[in-house]
């Protein structure tokens, strides 16, 4: 299969990014839809509250074992699997599966204490409380 010019456009892009670690902290987070259609990449919603931010990820078919949520200072990094249940020849495959993971540079320090992550219905809800202190943590999937 040949890809086409937008996969060939988007691959260079990638590539260059990757190669300069100040353009990839800075594009990052801005190019979500066009890696979602090449990549496993969950869409997400960054909602900002009067305490913090709220992430919202679509991780539909990934049980709560399956995601792991860590904090490490400002940066946030979320990594799991989402199964495939294919049996047979695909006609249409459409829905990604397999490895993901997303990162997100924080504009503020957390307490790191203070997050929940909670799974339902697909969904993963992430709350990020503001704090002044620096930390790193694991946290568990409820």
């Amino acid at each position: 299969m040949r890809p086409d010019a937008a996969d060939l456009a988007l691959r260079n892009l990638e590539r260059l990014i990757s190669k300069d670690p100040i353009l990839r902290d800075i594009v990052n987070p801005s190019l979500p839809s066009a890696r979602r259609q090449a990549r496993n990449v969950p869409a997400v919603d960054v909602v900002e509250t009067e305490s913090g931010w709220t992430i919202l990820m679509e991780v539909p078919g990934v049980a709560k074992g399956g995601v792991k949520v860590r904090l490490d200072g400002t940066r946030l990094t979320v990594s799991g699997s989402t199964p495939t249940h294919r049996q047979g020849q695909a006609r249409v495959a459409e829905r990604s599966t397999g490895d993901f993971s997303r990162e997100f540079l924080l504009p503020f320090h957390v307490r790191a204490e203070a997050i929940r992550a909670r799974l339902e219905d697909g969904l993963l809800r992430i709350e990020l409380p503001r704090s002044g202190a620096d930390g790193t943590r694991e946290v568990e999937v409820e």
